[in-house]
């Protein structure tokens, strides 16, 4: 798990240089899709995401990282509260990639063990822009402790968001 934490952090770093999006916008992102889809054990999943428009103070050198603030719970009644770092890089005038990284509280409900309350999470979104500012996302998402509990069986999540200027 150390070794996916590495790469995930020199991915970022490398598309640091890539184009930014210039947009200071806040945003709210609703997202439905399926939890664990590596598994047996798989169910729905819905999130809500506050993305915000404004550079982290916590953002190193140029990389320009945005916060955001989100919360999951999926249809075995498991539930995740995070926080975290983006960057929107845009690939063309609508369409951009926006890699993040976050942590949180997991609590397991009737879902999936996952080895420890504190989880990571890291997430590739390819949205596309339309002309009302709005985006529409696919993204991909690991969660994982890193190994800090016993166990660490980590989860693979794909939703769909439909994401609004605030």
């Amino acid at each position: 798990m150390k070794i996916r934490f590495l790469y995930s952090l020199a991915l970022l770093a490398f598309i640091a240089g890539f184009a930014q999006a210039n947009d200071n916008q806040d945003y709210v992102s609703l997202s439905i899709g399926q939890f664990d889809i590596n598994d047996n054990k798989d169910s729905s999943e819905y999130r809500i995401e506050f993305l915000a428009g404004e550079i982290s103070m916590l953002s190193p050198g140029n990389l320009s990282l945005k916060p955001f603030y989100g919360a999951m719970l999926n249809g075995d009644d498991g539930k995740y509260i995070y926080t975290g770092l983006r960057k929107d890089i845009s690939l063309s005038n609508n369409i951009y990639l926006t890699p993040s990284f976050a942590f949180g509280y997991y609590d397991q409900g009737k879902s999936k063990e996952l080895g420890y309350d504190l989880e990571f999470r890291s997430q590739f979104e390819l949205s596309y822009q339309l002309e009302s500012m709005n985006r529409v996302a696919i993204s991909l998402n690991h969660i994982s402790n890193a190994s800090l509990g016993d166990r660490n069986p980590g989860v693979e999540s794909m939703v769909i968001s439909f994401i609004r200027v605030f």
